[in-house]
């Protein structure tokens, strides 16, 4: 029970909260230290994050398939889209398309067959579809099957011909089959019909055979004509015509003749490169804010003092000004190809600048040794000669790798937060502990003084009571 300062008139329930506070200075210390550790690690873990994006970018600079990159023109680019693979030869060719490939389509043209949708086909028996004369499938017509039923008994049969049921008036319907793959060799094939009497199915109710048969698209391949030689696909691609060259026709050209040239892609390679330089100053970027130190307010950043910082912040930049051991005078640096740090004074100081022009110009110029200031990997003598892709990305891995620089780090930091979450249990439990014993303190002075009070007033009326005898 509590008596709540009822006899000494001191409100014990606020004075004990007041002395809990004191103590609770201990957690918010310990809790304070947690912020701290939590911002650090959330930080590193930011950092983790862009390093791996350079990381991603420098996967492609550090191989020569990058710089092998091809691109292809064409004088009307709506007869086709053509793609080259990193390498395929770079020269001109003359392109004609002279006809699309088609899938295979039929109905029937006779609009007195026309079906309404519930009604009866009335024949029984069994013949066969596909498109390949070898591996045709049996279909099995009951008499009370419709359009709609004999349609999804061939689709399920999975012979290459897709059966569909299209409406051409107010309830009238037709049957349309339609061949899966494109193709003069996968035309519809309706053979061996063996009715129960004596009307044919094919022909006379469906008329998809016969003279009442409509072919809405001819079984064909495509066909060009490339450099004058004349080829042809099932399909609307070429590609085992020239090597590592895909050609998707999409229209004919008639007589007119479209010419085509492929040639080295030096913009992907400029692209790649700004976009791998574009990370780097967004990662020094964000290391500067993570490590700054505001004076004024006198607080510091989560990675204030941290000497990993400086050492990342010098290892990205130290390539930029540094040589390629192995290359030529004249290819060595990465400033000779445009890439360089931003001039003191300049809106791009710190920074490491693109020079767009320069570096096309260099790729044009001497593309493999472009490549080779990046992915050269030398390491048949000592020192081993590495390209700049190859260091930054020996270097970022040894920092992201399990026990690297940065994993060593989180790995502390999640072991002093759950350190410091143990003892602010324990801190915890010590005050729970110390609230008890301070309220069974003040019950027990409350009762002593309750017990006095009493007393004094026993004493007061025996005196009184002798006085007034």
């Amino acid at each position: 029970m509590r008596l709540g300062g009822l006899i000494s008139g001191v409100d014990t329930e606020t004075l004990i909260q007041a002395m809990m506070e004191l103590e609770r200075v201990r957690v918010y210390r310990q809790e304070e230290k947690q912020e701290q550790l939590e911002a650090k690690q959330k930080a590193w873990s930011d950092v983790r994050s862009v390093l791996s994006n350079i990381q991603s970018k420098l996967d492609q600079l550090r191989f020569p398939t990058l710089f092998r990159a091809r691109k292809v023109e064409l004088s009307d680019s709506a007869v086709a889209t053509v793609t080259a693979d990193a390498g395929a030869a770079q020269t001109s060719y003359t392109l004609q398309v002279v006809k699309l490939a088609q899938s295979h389509m039929i109905t029937t043209g006779n609009s007195d067959l026309y079906k309404a949708a519930d009604e009866q086909l009335g024949w029984a028996g069994t013949f066969d579809i596909g498109t390949d004369p070898n591996a045709l499938k049996t279909i099995s017509v009951e008499a009370t099957d419709t359009l709609s039923s004999l349609a999804a008994k061939i689709n399920a049969a999975d012979s290459g011909v897709v059966a569909s049921v299209v409406m051409v008036g107010e309830n009238q319907f037709r049957l349309v089959l339609t061949a899966s793959e494109s193709g003069a060799a996968n035309a519809i094939q309706l053979t061996n019909e063996v009715p129960a009497g004596g009307t044919s199915l094919l022909g006379d109710i469906l008329g998809l055979t016969g003279a009442n048969r409509l072919e809405l698209s001819a079984a064909q391949d495509a066909e060009i004509r490339l450099n004058g030689q004349t080829y042809t696909s099932a399909t609307n691609t070429f590609d085992n015509i020239l090597p590592g060259i895909k050609i998707t026709v999409r229209k004919p050209t008639g007589d007119d003749i479209v010419s085509m040239t492929v040639s080295a892609d030096p913009d992907k390679v400029v692209q790649v490169v700004k976009d791998w330089v574009s990370a780097i100053n967004s990662l020094q970027d964000q290391l500067k804010k993570l490590s700054a130190y505001d004076v004024e307010n006198k607080k510091a950043s989560p990675l204030t003092g941290e000497s990993l910082v400086r050492s990342i912040q010098y290892y990205l930049r130290q390539p930029f000004s540094a040589k390629v051991e192995g290359m030529p005078e004249s290819m060595s640096m990465l400033s000779q190809i445009g890439i360089f740090t931003g001039a003191y004074g300049t809106a791009d100081y710190g920074k490491i600048v693109v020079d767009e022009q320069k570096l096309k110009e260099a790729l044009q110029r001497d593309p493999e040794g472009v490549a080779r200031l990046f992915e050269l990997n030398d390491t048949t003598v000592t020192p081993a000669r590495k390209g700049i892709a190859v260091q930054m990305h020996e270097y970022i891995k040894s920092l992201l790798d399990t026990d690297g620089a940065i994993d060593v780090r989180e790995k502390s930091l999640a072991q002093q937060i759950d350190r410091i979450k143990d003892t602010i249990e324990r801190i915890e439990m010590q005050l729970e502990q110390r609230e008890k014993v301070l309220r069974l303190q003040f019950t027990r002075m409350e009762e002593a003084m309750a017990k006095l009070q009493s007393q004094g007033n026993y004493f007061a009326m025996m005196l009184l009571g002798n006085s007034q005898q």
